[in-house]
């Protein structure tokens, strides 16, 4: 019983002594608060610049140039793509595309094996890592000033698709429809499914 409390009332001082050399560093500290803050503000921004540069070389990534309406894409690669396929020895097939004041309207068509769903979504997540500030995995990029993304995309594939299934997805391409404003990229997948 007397080697128990002795150890209880080392553990308690242990614990005195620590909380006391902690109250004297932090007033020691208090006086150099504002630096550190900085020093701390610094180190993020660093961190964002290096993380940037990190995922710009190790997906191949371009700066894209930016425009009021042209979209340009050169051997565009979706990033979570080339990162499953790196892992088992394959390659992404990158795709390529231009839509203008002249031509602004893309309908992909194809056997149903995924690149369609794919491009679409290539094109959607490009638009918001590019206005997040971060570089894009194309060989080169020009994209316009996109306020929203709008997407419908279908990946949800049933067998027992039946009419409420198609109500709702037409219920929401007309909420998209009346809302869309004039800067948006709008995708829309597998528009006829459900029918």
């Amino acid at each position: 019983i007397d080697l128990n409390n002795d150890l209880v009332r080392l553990q308690d001082d242990e614990a005195r002594e620590v909380a006391r050399i902690l109250r004297e560093l932090t007033e020691k500290l208090r006086g150099s608060a504002a630096p550190i803050r900085e020093a701390a503000a610094v180190m993020a921004r660093l961190d964002v610049i290096f993380a940037k540069a990190r995922f710009a070389i190790d997906f191949d990534c371009c700066i894209p140039r930016f425009s009021e309406r042209r979209l340009e894409l050169k051997n565009a690669r979706h990033p979570l793509l080339i990162d499953v396929l790196r892992r088992a020895g394959r390659a992404v097939v990158p795709f390529s595309l231009t839509l203008d004041n002249e031509t602004r309207t893309l309908i992909i068509s194809g056997p149903n094996t995924g690149g369609e769903t794919v491009t679409l979504k290539t094109i959607g997540l490009v638009c918001l890592i590019a206005k997040a500030g971060l570089p894009v995995p194309f060989e080169s990029a020009e994209l316009p000033f996109v306020g929203q993304v709008l997407a419908d995309i279908g990946d949800q594939q049933s067998i027992e698709q039946n009419l409420s299934t198609f109500s709702a997805r037409v219920a929401r391409l007309r909420e998209m429809a009346l809302d869309v404003p004039t800067d948006s990229l709008v995708l829309l997948d597998e528009i006829g499914s459900a029918t």
